[in-house]
């Protein structure tokens, strides 16, 4: 049996009506289109890493939570000997964006150099949309509930 290491991740799917907030790496275009995702810290909760996240990479502060679609575990082999564990969750936009933006993640914790990452947004068609790394695993949850009602972040 395996013992590779399990790390705890958050995935963010922010949407603004039928849309959904992607990005390319501005210098890695082969990294793929992504959303917003990363690492839950020792100090915090998923909720509170995936708010963290989305600010970090897109410096987006008006969202709101509406709910954890899912929780799913990703082998990352063969690029590393990790599982990740992750929280899936749908996010809405509470504040006005460009169509199209670029934004500089800065990790505080490192000193590496700022990444820039490309922001667009894209309309949901009930496809994974073809986002890098399986991040589009729960992309069909929320198209269905889109599709559905005006009033699903209520129920």
């Amino acid at each position: 049996m395996s013992t590779q290491p399990t790390t705890k991740k958050v995935i963010a799917y922010v949407t603004n009506k039928d849309e959904l907030m992607v990005f390319t790496h501005t210098d890695f275009p082969e990294a793929g289109v992504q959303v917003p995702a990363g690492t839950v810290e020792e100090s915090e909760e998923p909720p509170e890493a995936v708010l963290r996240e989305i600010y970090e990479e897109s410096g987006i502060k008006g969202v709101r939570i509406i709910e954890l679609l899912g929780i799913y575990q990703y082998n990352m082999a063969p690029y590393r000997d990790e599982i990740q564990e992750r929280y899936v969750y749908h996010l809405e936009l509470t504040q006005r964006t460009p169509s199209t933006w670029r934004h500089w993640e800065i990790h505080p914790s490192t000193s590496k150099n700022p990444i820039a990452f490309d922001f667009y947004w894209v309309r949901l068609d009930g496809s994974d949309l073809g986002l890098a790394g399986g991040q589009g695993y729960f992309l069909s949850k929320l198209v269905h509930k889109t599709k559905n009602s005006g009033d699903s972040a209520n129920t």
